[in-house]
């Protein structure tokens, strides 16, 4: 039952905490703007692979697509961290996607700067882990929803409630 708070203004209704004690779960808007981005990442960083190799088959006009795909992917990159940021504060939802967003931009500002500067040992494999973890992070936000959910149990980590009968199970 919400509670009633009295103040100089009108009374604010303020919810009470979900039954089970956990956090409430992470708002739909903000998970769906961040499936959307990295959705639209994991298009453009594949879509790097698809250049890269057409360009290396000899067509050489793939250079130039590959090149501009690149900015499109940091600037998606800089979007993706700004849907993590909205998923954690407004959102309610955890942390790591920002970090590892950030991550992300901060690897593809370096693999811009290797391919401009033709450092191909450092290029290529930098793509393949750049690819890798977006389809990494891809996965992850699509899980369910009640996965975003951080349950009480992973909350209190090493509380005397949640490590007694529930660890078989889990």
């Amino acid at each position: 039952m919400p509670k009633t708070i009295a103040s100089t203004s009108p009374l604010v209704q303020v919810p009470s905490p979900p039954a089970d004690g956990g956090r409430p779960p992470v708002r739909r808007w903000t998970l769906m703007l961040f499936r959307a981005v990295v959705t639209g990442e994991a298009v453009l960083a594949l879509g790097q692979a698809v250049l890269a190799g057409s360009f290396l088959s000899g067509h050489y006009a793939a250079l130039d697509l590959h090149a501009l795909n690149a900015t499109a992917t940091g600037l998606t990159a800089v979007a993706q961290a700004v849907a993590a940021l909205l998923l954690w504060r407004p959102g309610g939802g955890p942390g790591w996607p920002l970090l590892a967003s950030l991550a992300l931009f901060g690897a593809e500002a370096g693999q811009i700067a290797m391919g401009y500067g033709r450092v191909l040992a450092v290029h290529v494999p930098l793509g393949v882990a750049i690819i890798a973890c977006t389809v990494l992070m891809l996965v992850r936000a699509w899980r369910p929803t009640a996965a975003w959910t951080p349950s009480p149990r992973t909350e209190s980590a090493g509380a005397a409630e949640g490590s007694t009968s529930e660890e078989g199970s889990a």
